[in-house]
């Protein structure tokens, strides 16, 4: 039996943890990255629209018409959505594309909604937690008569008797296909028909979509959750839902009844079920979502995200992207997810090691065990006929003390590399075990001194004997080391010469050497004022995208001397004040920043020539 309940106008939700999977996986990226990324990288076989002829920065500015850009917007949409009978990429590319705050499609409070011809709200380029909810009646019909529809037909439209409301329907469709445009405003009160909304106003232009229906673009309305109607929503009575799922075997049964259930709404005749399922999955107080278990849905076609119920705002819509990587192995995690969902006909697990930077809590050595598995629905197109369409769908938990957290070792390296050109060069580490192939999964990058610093995790074991290389930028082996002795849960400190000698400088337990530096953070530059050079040190509790930026007094960046992923660690970079291009600087007041996961620190350096 399907369970069912009244949901009120929905809001955005804020989670405390959010990292399963798909969350942070996604999310966490180098900050040199997510300045250059293109946030709406093309899907396959998909070209970049033009930018429009009318922008909503020139609606803000009053140097063009909401009218005309809700036209230009409404006949790029038609467009794409013609195109998507073949190619579904254009569809989901403009969905991101109008997506961006100062970008041609979304400035301020001009940007652009669209809504089925009941009424629901398909998307929301500000605020996508919005987006599967049923719009205001009263608004709904001020749109509706503005477009042109007889106000008998929109007043029937709420009729309980399904012939007369049914015949209403058919009338307003003849009309919205049509495609009409129109201004509307319903924040003016009607004298004994209704009261005025707040911000209820804008312009709506219609299209048919390549499916045939017609779609309803609105522009300039700034729409919020108080803007929606209630209604009574169908949740599928899952026997497993998100609250229930405490180790492998529940996570399974619960991503399994939640791609069913999937599966079920698009194969329904039900042109509002999809939306009305967003709705469901993103409830907080509904089956799918509960703490940090929640859903996300994935088009393999396009590697968009459908669905993300945690952070729609950041991820739907939007295709795959992220960098994490194994606390232990080393490994992207985003491939494993995908491959375990592929991996058999009912999907896999994966379990990896990762520092939430956004839970104090959290560490690498807490396992996260995600559960992902790929379904087919058949979708039904305008003609009748069904087209198969594959989908992931997945979820995950945190492991608990009894998972395998517990055999997880490590051992730190502190380590300087001696000889010509040490700057800058990959110094990897692998297990020396005879008749296997070395596996160099723990590396860092040396610094101007030659000096790296890495931790070694193992759910195996951590000790005994190690190789290790080093590689310059063009990817040369030009050292290599053997039979370096390795123990757990110690700190051990290496001199490397690029030659082949290596030397033990010295070693101790790791638990006294955290005593001493548990926390991430600058240390104080040496010397303070100097003249040529400065060596600058930090600490890292624990791994993650690292940058250590000089920057002048006017707050411009100068120099970048650290931009990269680094492990836990003690780390020194020296710089010599000069700027990116090897130009020397003048005299003055410096400020070095790091920025480390879960934090950003700033110190002051005095440069005297």
């Amino acid at each position: 039996m399907m369970k069912a309940r009244t949901l009120p106008s929905p809001t955005s939700m804020i989670l405390g943890l959010g990292l399963l999977v798909l969350g942070w996986v996604f999310f966490q990226a180098p900050p040199a990255l997510s300045q250059t990324q293109d946030p709406c990288p093309l899907p396959p076989d998909t070209t970049h629209p033009p930018d429009p002829p009318v922008t909503a920065q020139q609606v803000e500015d009053g140097s063009a018409s909401l009218m005309d850009f809700a036209l230009v917007a409404r006949d790029e949409a038609k467009k794409v959505s013609l195109e998507g009978a073949t190619n579904r990429g254009p569809v989901f590319h403009l969905g991101c594309l109008v997506r961006q705050e100062g970008g041609p499609w979304r400035s301020g409070s001009i940007y652009t909604l669209k809504l089925t011809s009941s009424g629901r709200l398909l998307s929301h380029a500000k605020e996508m937690a919005l987006s599967g909810g049923l719009l205001d009646r009263v608004i709904y019909a001020e749109i509706l008569s503005a477009l042109g529809a007889s106000p008998t037909d929109v007043a029937d439209l709420a009729s309980p008797d399904s012939a007369t409301a049914a015949r209403a329907q058919e009338a307003v469709l003849a009309t919205l296909s049509q495609e009409p445009h129109a201004a509307f405003d319903a924040t003016e009160p009607v004298a004994d028909v209704r009261p005025g909304i707040p911000g209820a106003s804008g312009y709506a232009a219609v299209y048919l979509s390549g499916f045939g229906s017609p779609i309803i673009l609105v522009a300039g309305f700034d729409m919020n959750s108080s803007h929606l109607a209630q209604e009574v929503l169908d949740y599928g009575d899952p026997a497993t839902t998100a609250k229930d799922v405490v180790d492998r075997e529940t996570l399974k049964a619960f991503v399994t009844e939640a791609g069913n259930y999937w599966v079920a709404l698009r194969g329904t005749s039900d042109p509002d079920a999809v939306s009305k399922g967003k709705i469901t999955f993103r409830d907080p107080n509904g089956p799918w979502i509960h703490g940090p278990v929640y859903l996300y849905v994935l088009d393999t076609t396009t590697n968009i995200v459908m669905i993300h119920a945690a952070f729609p705002d950041i991820f739907e819509l939007r295709p795959l992207v992220g960098i994490a990587r194994d606390g232990v192995t080393g490994e992207l995690i985003l491939p494993q997810v995908l491959a375990a969902a592929t991996s058999s006909p009912e999907g896999g697990f994966v379990e990896y090691f990762y520092d939430d930077p956004a839970d104090d809590t959290d560490s690498a050595e807490v396992p996260k065990v995600g559960y992902a598995r790929e379904f087919t629905a058949h979708v039904i197109q305008a003609n009748g006929t069904t087209v198969p369409i594959n989908y992931i769908v997945g979820s995950g938990f945190y492991g608990s003390a009894t998972d395998a957290v517990s055999t997880v070792t490590r051992t730190e390296v502190e380590a300087t590399v001696l000889g010509d050109a040490v700057e800058g060069l990959t110094v990897e580490f692998s297990r020396a075990i005879a008749g296997r192939r070395s596996n160099y999964a723990w590396s860092a990058i040396t610094d101007a001194t030659g000096h790296v610093s890495l931790t070694i995790l193992s759910a195996r074991r951590v000790g005994g004997y190690y190789r290790a290389r080093a590689r310059n930028a063009a990817g040369e082996v030009v050292g290599q080391w053997h039979s370096i002795p390795l123990n757990r849960d110690r700190r051990q400190v290496l001199e490397l010469t690029l030659g082949g000698g290596m030397r033990v400088v010295h070693v101790e337990q790791l638990a006294a050497a955290k005593a001493v530096a548990a926390t991430s953070g600058l240390a104080s530059n040496v010397p303070n004022p100097f003249n040529s050079a400065t060596q600058i040190a930090y600490r890292l509790s624990s791994p993650g995208p690292v940058q250590l930026v000089i920057y002048n007094v006017l707050g411009q960046p100068v120099r970048t001397l650290v931009d990269q992923f680094q492990t836990a660690g003690s780390y020194q970079v020296q710089w010599d004040a000069r700027d990116q291009r090897g130009t020397s600087l003048s005299s003055g007041v410096y400020i070095t920043r790091l920025s480390y996961p879960g934090g950003v620190q700033t110190q002051r350096l005095l440069y005297l020539k």
